[in-house]
Order: C-alpha cells, then structure tokens, then sequence
C-alpha cells in the first residue's frame, strides 16, 4: 500500500529523549554532508481563554532523528538538491541577520542568527560580528537556513 499527502508524508520522528512519535514530512535538503528533513510534530500551544490547542511543530532534522513508515511512498516530498552554484565562492561569502524575539509572559526575549535570505533584515552581519552574537545569552543559530555550519571555516 502506497501511501501520500500534499500536507507532508507521514514519518516517525525520533525525540531528543529517544521517544518515537509520528510526524509528517514536510521537505528534504541536501547539504554538503548529507541530507536534512522539515519534519513536523503536533503538540500542544495555549490557545484563547486558557484552552489548549493543537499546533504543528517544524523543525529540519538529520537522518538519525527520523525514520520511513513502512509502505510510505516520498516520492511526492519536495527535495532540494545541492547544485554546483550553492556552494559558496569567495565572490558570494555568506553574511547572517539577527531576528529579535520579543519577550512574553513567561518566555524571556531571545535572538536567532540567520543566513541573509532566511528573515527579512534591515542589517547585515559579518563573520566575526555574527560569532559575537551567538556567545550572547539566548541568541542561537537558525537550524532552518544552517546558519552555525555557514560560521564554520572549510
């Protein structure tokens, strides 16, 4: 039995405390060393008035964290592959952005590092002005546009 979605394809996903829970695969990336997945999990969020209502969750993760439904066809997922232009040249070096996360009840404020091309910004970051701004408390690296791999020399 062949099995697809247009809203993803369903997956097993493997949580941080090795749980396995069902999820659906959104996308897949090639990148230099290998492949990534956008895989997405239902969980809960507070919704109006106090309710709790059911949100879907994506992140990219590796191969290790996600595992086919046997009789699942993938053939439909959207999958971007590396081409010899997305590489980076020393004529098109990579330059990140800061998205700003305003601080709600119960959440302090924190910062997300991207590639330019992943959040609209009005300011550019160089290397070392993007390293300065990870080792800040609550800033971390975007997993959606890889930007802590685009940091790190060849």
């Amino acid at each position: 039995m062949t099995i697809t979605s247009p809203q993803g394809a369903p997956i097993f996903v493997i949580l941080p405390d090795a749980q396995e829970v069902r999820g659906r695969l959104h996308a897949r990336r090639q990148v230099n060393d290998g492949w990534l997945y956008q895989v997405g999990i239902l969980v809960w969020q507070n919704g109006t008035n106090g309710s709790a209502e059911p949100a879907e969750q994506r992140v990219w993760v590796s191969p290790a964290h996600a595992r086919p439904v046997p009789g699942v066809s993938y053939e439909h997922v959207p999958t971007h592959r590396l081409s010899a232009t997305d590489a980076p040249s020393p004529e098109r070096l990579p330059a990140w952005t800061l998205q700003y996360l305003p601080h709600r009840p119960g959440h302090p404020g924190a910062t997300l590092l991207h590639v330019v091309g992943c959040t609209p910004s009005d300011r550019t970051l160089t290397r070392e002005e993007a390293l300065a701004a990870l080792r800040q408390p609550r800033t971390a690296a975007c997993i959606e546009c890889d930007a802590a791999r685009s940091l790190t020399p060849e």
